[in-house]
């Protein structure tokens, strides 16, 4: 009986093993059998393809507006540039809205490290070092370039936000400083020739 169930079972290998192999052996090209089709035939719209459900639409969308394209960016200027970057002068007019957009950014960004006013006070302070006071001499004298640089590069234990901040709004941000700067310096005499 232990016999018989024994060569039942070597037979039973050895037919199994003949179709897999017979199973195997066909054009080199081409799979036979998928297992899991997903790991081959994924569902998702590859970008370029035409979507299924609208005619004539490809699947790669527009981007969101504000959406900042991982590094790229039409800022030339190197990390070590800060010479140049100091030239660099703010295209953006400082309009009611571009304050608003930069006081924005500036208590999502900023706030953290430099505080509300800028006293570098900010609730992750008491963990890291003091960042400079934002309206010190020091920093009323670097010029819109020079920040903007700092924006986008970073400098000591500020990190870089050139892959979330875009450079429009990095200039918002400047000007809403320049008037944090003047609210923290009332005579405003510190300001008068960056603003010009």
């Amino acid at each position: 009986m232990v016999l018989k169930m024994s060569m039942n079972l070597k037979y039973s290998i050895l037919i199994f093993g003949i179709l897999a192999l017979l199973i195997s052996c066909g054009d080199r090209e081409t799979t036979e059998l998928q297992y899991t089709p997903d790991m081959y035939v994924s569902p998702a719209i590859k970008p370029q393809e035409k979507e299924p459900s609208d005619s004539g639409q490809i699947a790669m969308r527009l981007p969101p507006e504000g959406t900042v394209p991982r590094n790229f960016e039409p800022y030339q200027l190197q990390a070590t540039d800060t010479l140049a970057a100091s030239e660099l002068i703010n295209p953006i007019p400082a309009t009611e809205e571009v304050l608003s957009v930069g006081q924005k950014y500036y208590d999502i960004f900023c706030y953290t490290c430099h505080g509300e006013a800028g006293a570098g006070d900010g609730p992750i302070i008491p963990k890291m070092t003091k960042p400079p006071v934002l309206y010190s001499r020091k920093v009323i004298d670097w010029s819109d370039g020079r920040i903007y640089h700092l924006i986008t590069y970073g400098q000591g234990n500020m990190p870089s936000y050139r892959n979330y901040i875009d450079p429009a709004t990095r200039w918002a941000i400047i000007h809403y400083l320049r008037v944090l700067q003047k609210s923290m310096n009332p005579s405003g005499e510190e300001l008068a020739t960056q603003q010009q």
